[in-house]
């Protein structure tokens, strides 16, 4: 009985000293994996950093009415229904009806828009407003938590669509684009619809 005794115990101090070296083992595995964790949560933390720390452009399109020395406008519904204008007209407001594109600087760095375009969806054609350009000369910085407004004259996008409609396109919607400083574009992400008496 005491030759069946003694192997067993060196099997059990072997097992043992296979667990302890197994478990220490898995300890280095272990805090590899933790320090490798880290790393990548510091790593996605200074690019997240890099990224809020720049410039984040929002753009928004709006509709409303411009006189000689300002502008009543609020943001187009994701319906894209066109308000009606006499709402505004009743309440004593009186001008030009416009479309516009309102740009909102989201980051801790200025932007600079170089330049908008009123662009029209299921056409090629696009209209860049110059002189007829309701808002600050443009190149316009944005500086961080401000936002800046251009518009111009609704009738403008009429007349591209009537023309459009010639050539046999369908335009199903109106919309506006900022480019910034960087040649990235921005648009918006509503886009008024086009009734068919346009």
């Amino acid at each position: 009985e005491g030759r069946d005794h003694v192997p067993l115990r060196r099997r059990e101090a072997g097992s043992a000293v296979a667990s302890v070296i197994v478990t220490n083992a898995d300890a280095a595995l272990l805090i590899s994996s933790g320090s490798l964790l880290l790393s990548g949560l510091a790593l996605g933390w200074q690019i997240a950093e890099w990224l809020w720390s720049g410039g984040r452009p929002k753009a928004e399109l709006h509709h409303g009415i411009a006189d000689d020395s300002s502008v009543v406008s609020s943001p187009v519904p994701r319906t894209g229904r066109l308000q009606d204008p006499a709402r505004l007209r009743e309440q004593g407001f009186s001008g030009t009806e416009v479309i516009g594109i309102k740009v909102t600087n989201h980051g801790r760095s200025p932007i600079e828009i170089e330049k908008v375009t009123v662009r029209f969806r299921g056409g090629e054609a696009s209209l860049v407003p110059v002189e007829a350009l309701i808002g600050e000369h443009l190149p316009c910085e944005v500086g961080p938590g401000s936002n800046r407004s251009w518009y111009v004259d609704i009738d403008y996008a009429r007349r591209l669509v009537a023309a459009s409609r010639k050539t046999l396109e369908t335009i199903t919607g109106v919309y506006m684009t900022a480019e910034l400083g960087t040649g990235r574009s921005i648009r918006t992400r509503t886009a008024l619809s086009v009734p068919p008496q346009w």
